[in-house]
């Protein structure tokens, strides 16, 4: 099955949009997720996306040295590791710095505006004074690695931490035993024992699919783990994010034995919205607590479903907008710049390493 990563890039666009959904609802209809719970709950649980972010990303990162060994397996993962903090780190340091400028502007609502709709979490976030060398240092350090609620200048951002620990933790263990198929029982093993401790459940499973033989599920079974994904999801108790990675490891197990849907999803705009989805993610809480806020203060938008509606379609426009010339001009180039800096370093290893062979003949 050499085409299944085809549509995986569409699908990370819809939990993208599906977080920041979740966002724009917890502001203006929280009894949707605090009222009575219904099965619609089950699908629309944002910590999902989540789990299902960290397996997509276990899963790419594994995926091309399935087939590899020998220098050309080591050379995969080393260059993977050498790129991995610098693909990560344009658009964290990009949303920060805006939302430093648009602090610094005085142009954040969202303190003013929970008081008005009494969202506590809305009103938690960017109540202190804005400091650039602050804001500096939280995009090269600390949203990776000494993230805090109180002083993020983007709350959403506690991801890409567990995201860059979990890669490197994940490329440790292709390193030791990643090669060959049945390298898969022993991710499977070490996903079930690490726990979802910083999403790192979530990786091993995402590698564990990688290493999968190649094989046709039958339809009832995909509909037993779609439907098994999606309950396991919003479970509570003390194993909820236990039970929660289990099921985002289904939905992508689904996904992948479900071919006509993966073409549906790499359709032009939804692959698009797939391509977008790293800023749109990281860029969601500044329109929130700006333009969004501003709109419902201004339009007591809380009291009329129209107005929310209004105030949700405005906030998704210039969203997508915004991500699309962030992905353009930061992301995507951040992109080739990290690779670029991998393969510097990989080649000049290599003249290295043929200097010494040359210095022993």
């Amino acid at each position: 099955m050499s085409d299944r990563v085809n549509g995986l890039e569409g699908m990370r666009g819809i939990a993208a949009f599906w977080v920041y959904t979740h966002h724009f609802m917890l502001i203006f209809y929280p009894v949707f997720y605090f009222g009575q719970h219904t099965w619609l709950n089950h699908i629309l649980n944002p910590d999902l996306a989540v789990s299902w972010f960290f397996v997509h990303s276990g899963f790419v990162l594994a995926w091309k040295s399935r087939n590899l060994s020998g220098k050309e397996y080591n050379k995969n993962i080393l260059d993977q590791s050498l790129r991995r903090y610098f693909r990560l780190l344009p658009p964290v340091l990009f949303t920060i710095l805006a939302t430093y400028l648009v602090m610094k502007a005085g142009l954040t609502y969202n303190v003013e505006y929970a008081k008005i709709v009494q969202s506590n979490w809305l009103g938690q976030y960017l109540k202190f004074d804005p400091n650039f060398f602050e804001a500096i240092k939280q995009s090269f350090y600390g949203v990776y690695f000494n993230f805090k609620s109180s002083t993020t200048y983007d709350p959403n951002l506690w991801t890409i931490g567990y995201e860059l620990i979990s890669s490197y933790l994940l490329f440790g263990a292709l390193a030791l035993f990643g090669r060959g198929k049945k390298s898969l029982w022993l991710f499977l093993i070490l996903a079930l024992v690490v726990s979802p401790w910083k999403g790192v459940m979530c990786f091993m499973i995402g590698a564990f699919l990688t290493r999968l033989p190649e094989h046709k599920a039958h339809p009832f079974f995909i509909g037993f783990l779609t439907s098994a994904g999606f309950y396991l999801s919003d479970l509570s108790g003390s194993h909820s994010a236990y039970a929660r990675s289990i099921g985002a490891g289904f939905l992508m197990y689904a996904l992948l034995q479900s071919p006509r849907v993966r073409n549906f999803l790499a359709t032009k705009y939804i692959h698009l919205l797939g391509d977008i989805s790293y800023s749109l993610y990281a860029l969601h809480f500044l329109l929130l607590a700006s333009l969004t806020s501003y709109l419902g203060l201004i339009w007591q938008g809380h009291l009329e479903l129209h107005l929310i509606g209004i105030i949700y379609l405005i906030s998704t426009l210039v969203l997508v907008t915004i991500s699309y010339f962030a992905w353009k001009w930061i992301d995507r180039p951040g992109i080739m710049l990290s690779k670029k800096f991998s393969s510097s370093l990989l080649s000049y290893n290599q003249v290295l390493e043929n200097n010494r062979h040359t210095q022993t003949e």
